[in-house]
């Protein structure tokens, strides 16, 4: 990837390159502000450890887990009486929101909870994109 650089976060570390819990995120930006954007890739991976997100937007969520969760809410809602289209609706608003909270872009920036990860991203306006993250904790 062009442009393309990737920063490195280790939580509770025992030293320099050794903790419980790591990040690599893997981001570019095609305009050049070189401190800004090794600023948000540190924050971003800090964001990351802190947030656990489980894709970066909607279209990579694992579609099975998007269908388990449905299943979830639906069985629970339903047997809790409550009419057929009133589940539906409850079903809907809450699938939405487990988007919301497992999607990084869509989470709520850690370090200023009243925007989301995208709205920092364009708030920079440095033409940024997340290419791809991992985040590693011992004993997942």
């Amino acid at each position: 990837h062009n442009n393309a650089k990737s920063f490195v976060y280790i939580h509770n570390s025992v030293n320099e390159n050794a903790g419980k819990l790591g990040v690599i995120s893997l981001i570019k930006s095609n305009k050049n502000n070189n401190e800004k954007f090794k600023e948000f890739g540190r924050k971003l991976s800090m964001h990351i450890a802190a947030s656990n997100p489980l894709s970066i937007d909607e279209n990579s969520l694992n579609k099975d887990l998007i269908e388990k969760e449905k299943n979830i809410v639906h069985e629970e809602l339903k047997s809790s009486g409550k009419p057929e289209n009133i589940i539906e609706k409850i079903s809907k608003g809450r699938l939405t929101k487990f988007i919301q909270e497992n999607t990084l872009l869509n989470q709520y920036w850690v370090m200023d909870p009243k925007k989301k990860v995208k709205e920092i991203m364009q708030d920079l306006n440095m033409d940024l994109y997340i290419i791809d993250f991992v985040r590693y904790k011992i004993g997942e």
